[in-house]
């Protein structure tokens, strides 16, 4: 179970990256993001979280938010699928051979997408950039700014009700949990 500690610095880490997105401006591709933490050298200190973007394939950079769900999930089953490896399970390994090798008690706590969307209120429709992420409680995190507001509207949300749950959330779940396995499995595999 993760702290109020740790949901507030994954909360921390989802508005740094809506300040990055915002400095490369509106209309750029979804990019997805691998959220992790790791010890710091001063023993006792808290542990630092970090988001590493996952770079996707040109034929998957995604301007259409509707499509990033399918997307997830093609991600999920290609890291579920070790017999048949994918560029993007060398890609995976990649990033995580990396984070084990500079900080080996580093922990995969959440994926996260930042995508541009339009939010509807009070029937008006306006751009907002959006970051849906799911922790590895299953915890969703919503991140919303609507275009030309200076600050993000943050929900972070244990049991979001299901009329609550954005479509990306199931590929998020999907995509954690095949990232726990493919990792696991990986790590099991280097040390035989």
């Amino acid at each position: 179970m993760l702290s109020f500690a740790v949901v507030h610095d994954i909360t921390s880490c989802l508005i740094a990256a809506d300040a990055e997105a915002d400095t490369m401006g509106w209309g750029q591709p979804a990019k997805i993001l691998l959220i992790h933490d790791r010890p710091l050298t001063i023993p006792g200190s808290p542990r630092e979280i970090r988001g590493v973007e996952f770079p996707l394939h040109p034929d998957d950079l995604l301007t259409d938010p509707a499509r990033l769900p399918a997307l997830l999930h093609r991600l999920a089953a290609g890291l579920g699928n070790p017999t048949a490896p994918t560029p993007y399970q060398t890609v995976l390994n990649t990033i995580v051979r990396h984070i084990r090798t500079a900080t080996p008690d580093s922990r995969l706590l959440a994926w996260a997408t930042c995508f541009d969307d339009v939010l509807t209120a009070d029937g008006q429709q306006r751009p907002a950039r959006r970051i849906d992420a799911v922790d590895i409680n299953s915890r969703l995190y919503r991140l919303s700014r609507p275009r030309g507001d200076d600050h993000p509207l943050v929900l972070v949300d244990d049991s979001p009700p299901p009329a609550d749950i954005p479509t990306t959330y199931p590929g998020l779940v999907a995509l954690l949990a095949a990232t726990a396995r493919y990792t696991q499995t990986s790590a099991a595999g280097n040390t035989s």
